[in-house]
């Protein structure tokens, strides 16, 4: 696949990253970008605007199976697409950052980014919220992520001292019915679980299965049970501030604090959350964190559009004694960084942009799904060739680091156990490591047993 990516931020390096083993990019870029960040990339470079004619035909755009017009400027993003669109791209993928791009112009009218044709709209602020409403939503997760229309589940918990599980071997302390544990992260370290794997207070399992599945492992692993809902404090009322508290009111169950430091934007706030209290001040102000009773929320979230901000409001929280911080940070240094401090959840407007566009230009037999970890690892959905025999999947040996989570079979979804069976025409989900993945793309794809 031949991929045409306009952009100069973040954004577009790493989706350059992420296509460049396995298709055709070329990245068309401004003139401020360091040359040695270019030259880490494997893929032809153009510098000019992407929104120009005269630049979009060097890179052969019209040649291309997609464009991706992803700069900060929504603007320019439309424009760029329409530009690819005339010298005739196949597709066209558009980001953009102001929610009045996104929302119908009139009652039952498509919005502008629709309007003018752009084939795939992203909007990163909305995917980000959307993801941390999951989280919210799901007792003592650190992360969720959802596959197949939400019929298996990726959650990652942390192993609480004093729990089912803390201190036995995998084998000792079993697994429950409905999900497979994929991986367990202790430290820096991301490991395929074993039957002598020991499970310590600390470490962060991985486990895929059925709603009904996952949620027994959360119980195993945190020794209580979370009945969710309460109280959340998100500091800043941006886009996803507001979106986030727009899904938690939606919900239901929760009790709702907003804070935002422009006074006008909280008027704006206000008008539209009917059920959230909207306080005007700074969410770095410890003073008005406890007045407010920060240390009585089930969740702090921090959202502004300003990672340092965002780090300072959780060490906040963390301090108060508030017990599950979910952050975000855009820059993937920051997000490592975050982790390193304790902070349980940090999330990314732009990680999960890019794996919106990663999963919707990826299509074929073998396909990426989702990236997790800030990419360590990879979650791929891989077709069965028609004629590979029934194969248990205990007689499989994948020569990588890689984990059948689930089994698609028609209309059936499957989590399997060791005995179950891998057949032509099968549809598996596979969670693997960054490096495994070309090698789990192409294993499964064969589905041979062990000579």
């Amino acid at each position: 696949m031949r991929v045409v990516i306009g952009g100069e931020d973040e954004v577009a390096f790493r989706l350059a990253e992420a296509l460049m083993g396995a298709h055709e990019v070329v990245l068309v870029h401004g003139p401020d970008v360091p040359a040695s960040r270019l030259e880490r990339l494997d893929v032809e470079t153009i510098q000019g605007p992407p929104s120009s004619p005269e630049v979009l035909g060097r890179a052969r755009v019209g040649k291309a199976d997609a464009f991706v017009a992803c700069s900060v400027e929504d603007e320019r993003n439309l424009v760029a697409c329409l530009t690819a669109k005339r010298l005739g791209v196949a597709r066209t993928v558009g980001f953009f950052h102001r929610r009045e791009w996104l929302l119908p112009v009139d009652r039952g009218e498509a919005s502008l980014a629709y309007a003018f044709g752009i084939d795939s709209v992203i909007w990163p602020a909305e995917r980000l919220a959307k993801e941390i409403v999951r989280i919210v939503e799901t007792p003592g997760a650190l992360d969720v992520e959802l596959f197949e229309d939400g019929r298996v589940q990726l959650l990652q918990y942390a192993v609480e001292a004093g729990s089912d599980m803390a201190g036995r071997t995998v084998r000792e302390a079993g697994v429950p019915e409905g999900v497979v544990l994929v991986a367990v992260r202790r430290g820096g370290k991301l490991s395929l679980p074993r039957g002598d794997t020991r499970l310590e207070p600390g470490d962060r399992v991985f486990g895929m299965g059925d709603r009904a599945g996952v949620r027994r492992l959360a119980a195993r692993l945190s020794g209580h049970r979370d009945s969710g809902g309460g109280d959340v404090l998100v500091v800043g009322g941006g886009s996803v501030g507001q979106i986030v508290a727009e899904s938690l009111e939606a919900a239901g169950g929760f009790h709702l604090k907003l804070v935002e430091s422009e006074r006008a934007r909280c008027a704006e706030l206000a008008s539209v959350l009917p059920r959230t209290l909207v306080l005007h001040g700074d969410g770095t102000d410890i003073d008005l964190l406890e007045a407010e009773g920060a240390r009585d929320c089930r969740v702090l979230v921090a959202v502004t559009n300003r990672d340092e901000k965002n780090l300072l409001v959780s060490l906040l929280g963390k301090q108060i004694g508030v017990p599950r911080i979910v952050t975000r940070a855009d820059s993937p240094a920051n997000e490592r960084l975050f982790e390193k401090v304790g902070i349980d959840v940090v999330r990314s407007a732009r990680g999960s942009a890019i794996q919106a566009v990663i999963a919707d230009l990826v299509g074929g037999k073998s396909r990426l799904l989702a990236e997790v970890e800030g990419g360590d690892a990879r979650v791929l959905s891989t077709e069965v060739p028609a004629d590979v025999p029934p194969t248990r999947l205990r007689d499989l040996r994948a020569p990588v680091f890689a984990i059948v989570a689930a089994i698609v079979r028609g209309d059936e979804t499957i989590i399997p156990r060791g005995d179950d069976e891998i057949r032509g025409g099968d549809r598996v989900v596979v969670f693997c490591d960054r490096a495994g993945e070309p090698t789990a793309h192409a294993f499964f794809g064969r589905a041979k047993a062990a000579e």
